[in-house]
């Protein structure tokens, strides 16, 4: 799931995993086994390949995607004035205890595959700039590494962000969704983008702004606070303070 999100995000539709898993013994392994090949059925996205070892104390599961895209979607093209949009599927629940909102393994498997199709779509209508899928970062710390990487900043209203009913701001800030997409897109363009998305049953808004003054600023209609300036301090390191100076 997260590596075929990872293909979406740039543009493109999935091909091919090849999976490389470490277990302590068969009995260990067989339920990543069949998780794989559930979402492999799922996504229909075949394994093609990968490594099996079944005699170590260290479980581990590594994985490679491959994926093609016809126009590609960066995390460097942002630019000030940009609209910043958020797109999350909130047909789902925690998995709790963890910050993980869960909405794909009781989806039916051609919604799921219909839902990533959007993202291909708006790159090839050129209707996003950029594009990040939102990771463990959670929505902030995605927004401001997306910002990062095209060295700009960005203004976020948390107030416009939508969450499932009851889930607390805090939490759902930092919560890393199963089907959860930031995109920087020029303003002409956002009603198609969030048209596109509501015809999916995705829960889409226009959050916030790209600026020139490279700092991540968090605003709740009235107050608003700078929670980062690449001025000082880089966050993920694609682009040095100095680069921002």
């Amino acid at each position: 799931m997260v590596n075929v999100a990872d293909v979406a995000a740039m543009g493109g539709r999935p091909i091919a995993v090849v999976d490389a898993i470490w277990a302590a013994g068969e009995a260990a392994a067989t339920p990543l086994f069949d998780g794989m090949r559930a979402a492999s059925d799922t996504y229909r996205v075949p394994i093609v390949g990968g490594h099996t070892n079944t005699r170590t104390d260290r479980s581990q599961l590594s994985v490679a995607i491959l994926g093609r895209a016809k126009s590609l979607m960066t995390s460097f093209d942002a630019r000030p004035a940009d609209r910043l949009i958020v797109a999350i599927d909130l047909r789902g629940r925690y998995r709790e205890p963890f910050a993980n909102w869960e909405a794909a393994t009781d989806a039916p498997a051609a919604r799921l595959c219909a839902d990533l199709e959007v993202l291909p779509w708006l790159a090839e209508q050129s209707l996003a700039a950029a594009a990040k899928d939102i990771s463990q970062a959670g929505l902030v710390g995605t927004a401001i590494m997306l910002a990062e990487c095209s060295r700009v900043g960005v203004r976020i209203e948390v107030a416009h962000v939508p969450k499932p009913q009851g889930a607390p701001l805090a939490r759902w800030l930092q919560s890393f969704p199963s089907y959860g997409f930031l995109l920087a897109v020029r303003s002409p363009k956002v009603p198609a983008v969030l048209d596109r998305f509501d015809g999916r049953g995705i829960a889409a808004a226009d959050i916030g702004e790209f600026t020139a003054d490279h700092r991540v600023v968090i605003g709740d209609g009235q107050a608003a606070e700078t929670i980062w300036d690449f001025a000082r301090e880089p966050l993920i390191g694609c682009a040095s303070a100095e680069a921002f100076a």
